[in-house]
């Protein structure tokens, strides 16, 4: 499988100047032979609590038309984030990852489990209540957003499926040491490949490095990027589901013990 990783600087609260952006990088990822391109957390809009301006109603998504639109043009599947409206009378929104395949149809689509608490988030959005993964290219992915990297229970529920994690993030650069590191684990500790694409530059009063990267399933870095708005290829192979048969950490996983601790 060929990942490629978008690494956007998109234009704050601007879909359309950010979507011209992201065409060319998805038009780079195709020439380059790529089975996928995944793109940041709110991809289009940078991560806004702006709902009334940003979010889009799930049964008429400009935003996820685009891409169905840009997927069909370059024969390539999409994965991006974006706000959609929750019909609740609080009037939240839902922090959102989907992903359309190359002939335009929808994938899979997951809400963000753990809202941001300290920037404000869950404020502005509600707590997604499904872990989800899906069937791609013989293999079993699933589908996180940012904070949900510091919550390795959820990484262990869905490695009982899968093997590959793309994680969409708007990851400070304060933090960008906690960003690798945790993308590091969760690829140990599941034995996946962890793909983990964030964007770059500045918004919102918030600096971003990027630093997307694939890590492979026993904690090596297969490419990373930093610094700049660009596009990461990488390739992903079936070493994984091979370690986890030869090396089968899961298998010595207590969980009725642990249970005991989250009743």
């Amino acid at each position: 499988m060929r990942v490629a990783l978008g690494q956007l600087d998109m234009v704050w609260e601007d879909k359309e100047q950010s979507m011209r952006r992201a065409e060319k990088m998805t038009a780079k990822a195709a020439s380059g032979g790529c089975d996928i391109i995944i793109f940041p957390e709110m991809s289009f809009t940078g991560f806004s609590m702006n709902i009334d301006k940003i979010a889009e109603k799930e049964s008429d998504s400009p935003t996820v038309a685009r891409m169905k639109e840009l997927a069909i043009k370059y024969q390539i599947a999409i994965g991006f984030g974006w706000a959609a409206i929750c019909e609740t009378e609080d009037k939240k929104g839902f922090n959102r990852f989907t992903v359309v395949g190359s002939s335009g149809e929808k994938l899979a689509e997951y809400e963000k489990l753990h809202p941001f608490t300290y920037g404000g988030e869950t404020k502005r959005y509600q707590k997604g209540e499904r872990i989800v993964t899906f069937p791609f290219l013989g293999r079993t992915a699933a589908l996180f957003i940012c904070y949900d990297l510091r919550f390795p229970e959820i990484f262990q529920i869905a490695a009982r499926e899968a093997d590959i994690f793309f994680v969409i993030a708007n990851w400070p650069a304060v933090r960008s040491a906690h960003w690798e590191t945790l993308l590091r684990a969760r690829a140990i500790e599941t034995q996946s490949y962890v793909v983990g694409v964030n964007c770059v530059g500045s918004r919102d009063g918030e600096e971003y490095c990027g630093g997307s990267m694939a890590v492979d399933s026993i904690g090596n870095i297969l490419g990373q990027i930093t610094g700049k708005e660009d596009v990461l290829i990488c390739d992903l192979d079936d070493r994984a589901w091979n370690l986890r048969q030869k090396f089968a950490t899961a298998a010595d996983r207590r969980e009725d013990f642990y249970k005991k601790f989250f009743a």
